[in-house]
């Protein structure tokens, strides 16, 4: 699959924004092997991609998690697009119906039961079974 001009722009970008956290961790006193390791790829594979090579989506992932590098592609921030803080949580709450009418039954019934029966979206059909004992 050839790359594309954003392709190398992302790999650039990424590049750009991964090596001070990179740098910070060889100043810590980490191994380049074990930098690479946390981000899902052998050192050779980071050097790689340092020079521009084209990161995994797994590498871009982890990058996220550990580094919080968020690199926009093809002017798409991936980062806020993804982002579970900005999602509102949706509430549930239970509210009750009432009917506008009312069933009157004979005095010989045994068994009253309610279905709910789903028939699209937000709509129901209700089906009340009695079981009259003669």
């Amino acid at each position: 699959m050839k790359k594309t001009e954003d392709d190398r722009q992302f790999s650039a970008d990424f590049a750009a924004a991964l090596q001070p956290h990179i740098d910070r961790e060889l100043a810590a006193g980490k191994s380049f092997a074990q930098i690479a390791g946390g981000l899902g790829v052998t050192d050779w594979g980071l050097k790689k991609q340092l020079g521009g090579g084209t990161p995994s989506i797994r590498t871009v992932a982890l990058a996220f998690a550990r580094y919080r590098v968020s690199v926009p592609y093809a002017r798409i921030d991936l980062g806020k697009a993804l982002s579970v803080a900005r999602r509102k949580k949706r509430t549930v709450s239970e509210t009750q119906l009432l009917l506008p009418f009312q069933i009157t039954a004979p005095m010989q019934i045994r068994d009253i039961s309610l279905k709910r029966d789903p028939k699209g979206v937000r709509q129901y059909r209700i089906q009340l079974s009695m079981r009259i004992v003669s």
